[in-house]
């Protein structure tokens, strides 16, 4: 047996209260319902892995192959909206990480008694604190993404990271609550206050702004061109936002499904195959549910739990335990019978990319890239419906 560790507890809290999120999702997770604000904005259709993409939006050259890191280096810093601890990682100057040391998770953030080690790889980050912005490209579209029951903000940081690297700003934030910390200290009472929803709508005023700690990104962003994207109680939290100016497409991960909205065009659910939380059944539910106005698609990857769409696998297999009952669902994703985390992620980043550059670049490749997805993953289940709305299925803008 491995070295006990608060850190393995707080993880196991983590996934037990996850499991009560299930019927949650089962019951409110993929209704719909329409919104009445403006149309949104249109723009220009051209491909991602030349110089320009949507509108005045620049790009570098991206790789076709959604899974593999662009050109960029990533840049984080940490800041606070209306009062959120909120991570930021954005596209940096080519070569300014050169001698930087890499973000790490300090888990002492929400358990002092915690001992993470920043030079462990299971606890780094692939970015790196205050490097500056690439302003010669952009203006870039946003990902804005909200973190599942007893988790944080940096949780999903293989994703993060990826969707940086390819020319976007991503913000995730600790919502108050239901974090990691709060659930810790203050028990599943702690749940009566959240507002993960509202929390959202706080930072999507913070990116219009581009104001206070977000100064750095002023002008730079394309805030008509928002991605959401959430993990379990995080993905139900996103699944009604699509009348939120700019936000285009939404991805709940290990959820529910997404209703319709004035602005959102593009829709992807996504679940594991062996998520014993939010079952398949209870994401195929969702995805059924989701409108057929809008585009929408399904992806369930094979032999990957409620934690596949995390990157903390590796951290609770390192400090693994024997934590009786809750044994099973403390590990329901991270475990030699799943799915390897990096085979997992790099599923789930291909296909999240694919939709997110198709609509918030106008990417000519990404459609085509994302329709390959069983065959260029063994066992994935795929389902598209173009929408009454899309003219064809070939991707780009609409």
């Amino acid at each position: 047996m491995k070295h006990r560790s608060p850190l393995h507890l707080a993880l196991g809290v983590l996934i037990t209260l996850a499991a009560f999120f299930a019927l949650f999702i089962a019951c409110d997770g993929g209704s719909s319902s329409s919104s009445t604000s403006s149309t949104s904005s249109t723009s220009t259709s051209s491909s991602s892995s030349g110089s320009t993409a949507c509108g005045t939006t620049k790009l570098r050259s991206i790789p076709v192959d959604t899974s593999v890191r662009g050109p960029w280096p990533v840049g984080s810093r940490t800041v606070t909206i209306s009062g959120l601890k909120t991570e930021v990682w954005y596209p940096a100057v080519p070569g300014s990480e050169a001698g930087k040391s890499k973000d790490w998770i300090d888990t002492r953030q929400y358990m002092p008694d915690s001992n993470p080690d920043p030079n462990n790889p299971i606890f780094q980050i692939n970015s790196y604190k205050g490097l500056p912005l690439d302003t010669a490209y952009g203006p870039y579209p946003v990902i804005v993404y909200v973190h599942g029951t007893g988790s944080f903000r940096t949780a999903s940081h293989g994703l993060f990271t990826h969707w940086a690297s390819r020319g976007f700003v991503v913000l995730c934030a600790d919502n108050p609550g239901i974090n990691m910390g709060d659930i810790m200290s203050g028990g599943c009472g702690a749940l009566m206050s959240a507002d993960q929803k509202g929390d959202t709508q706080k930072i999507l005023t913070a990116v219009r702004a581009q104001s206070g700690d977000l100064s750095f990104l002023s002008g730079r962003l394309a805030t008509d061109r928002i991605g959401l994207g959430g993990h379990s109680a995080g993905g139900a939290a996103i699944g009604s936002l699509g009348g939120e100016r700019g936000v285009q497409v939404i991805i709940p991960m290990a959820s529910g499904g997404v209703q319709s909205g004035t602005y959102v065009k593009s829709a992807l659910v996504m679940g594991g195959l062996k998520d014993n939380t939010a079952t398949p059944a209870i994401v195929r539910s969702g995805y059924n549910s989701t409108p057929t106005s809008l585009k929408k698609r399904l992806v369930m990857i094979p032999n990957s739990g409620h934690m596949a769409f995390t990157s903390v696998c590796p951290i609770v297999l390192y400090t693994d335990e024997d934590l009786g009952a809750l044994s099973t669902v403390a590990n329901d994703g991270c475990g030699s019978q799943y799915m390897d985390p990096a085979q997992s992620t790099q599923i789930v980043n291909f296909a999240s990319t694919a939709v997110y550059e198709e609509t918030l670049t106008c990417s000519s490749t990404a459609a085509s890239q994302i329709s390959t997805i069983s065959s260029k993953f063994s066992g994935v289940e795929y389902q598209y419906n173009p929408g009454s709305s899309s003219s064809s299925s070939s991707g780009g803008c609409n």
